[in-house]
Formats: structure tokens, sequence, C-alpha cells
């Protein structure tokens, strides 16, 4: 061992040994590119994922408006049939005053009745997108009711054009 000298003092020894510590201790104050990278690649790969589910929902939040309404109007006329025998209404402002259905462009769907021959005793309503919201188009849904037997069925989805609803019993 050598004899210690005055260069080599125990005080420098720590201060030496304190130093050395600091710096294997010490963190990276920011994050590196790569991290940031892989941060923005899983966000990216959750946004592609995520996004597409996220619109169909609100199309189906929209398709339930229509049904919502569709239903309404048809279970209104079937009531007023039952009430005093009268033929359903075919206008839409007539359908407005007497069954509560939305007049034409107060919705995102406009609302007309489709079965003017009223031998037949189902009542058809279509709904079809009025343009207010441009994902829409002009897609429609429609139902019926069965004045004799009270059967009342809506379409499940949107379509370009209206799936036809079987009200025969």
């Amino acid at each position: 061992m050598h004899p210690m000298t005055s260069s080599t003092s125990p005080m420098l020894a720590m201060r030496l040994i304190q130093r050395l510590k600091r710096k294997q201790t010490r963190r990276p104050n920011a994050f590196t590119l790569v991290e940031l990278l892989v941060v923005v690649a899983i966000v990216g790969i959750l946004s592609a994922v995520a996004l597409p589910n996220f619109l169909s929902q609100t199309d189906k939040a929209k398709a339930t408006e229509a049904k919502t309404q569709i239903s309404s109007t048809l279970k209104q006329a079937h009531a007023k049939y039952l009430e005093d025998g009268a033929t359903p209404e075919t206008v839409i402002a007539n359908m407005t005053s007497n069954y509560g259905t939305p007049a034409d462009d107060t919705t995102l769907f406009n609302y007309a009745e489709t079965t003017p021959d009223f031998t037949d005793p189902v009542y058809t309503v279509v709904a079809t997108a009025n343009g207010t919201d441009n994902g829409l188009g002009t897609r429609e849904i429609q139902g019926c009711v069965n004045f004799d037997t009270g059967l009342v069925k809506v379409g499940s989805n949107l379509a370009d054009s209206a799936t036809a609803v079987d009200c025969t019993p």
C-alpha cells in the first residue's frame, strides 16, 4: 500500500466518491425520441381501431331517433283508428297534429305515409334522412302497423332504400 501523500487526502477521496455516485444515480430529465415515437404509434393504432366503432355508434343513435318516431306515429295512428275508426292520415301536417309526427326538416328525418290504399289494414310510415346530416345521405327506415291485429314493426337498420317491413298477419 502506498503511503498517503498530501495530494491524496481523505477529504479529496470522499469528494471523488460522492461525485461518482451522483453521476451514476442521475436520471434523464426528458423522454428519448424513441419513447415518444412508440407512444405516438400506440395512440395512432388505438385511434384507427376506435374511430370506426365510434362513428357506427353515432349512426345507430340516429337510427334510434327514426325508429322511436316511427313507432310513436304508428301507435298513435292505431289508437286513433280504434277510437273513432278514422282512416289514417297521409299528409305530414295532419300526421303532425294527430300523431305527433315531427314536421319536415325539424329533425334529421322527414316522415311520410306510404300506403294510400286503405283496403289493406296495414299502415306504413317511412323515415327518410333529409340532408340535415351529411353522414346520413338519403338513408331510410320503414315501419308498419296492422290495424286488425295491432302488430307494430319497425325496420332494424338505416339503408339506402327502406327495406319493406311485413305487418300482414
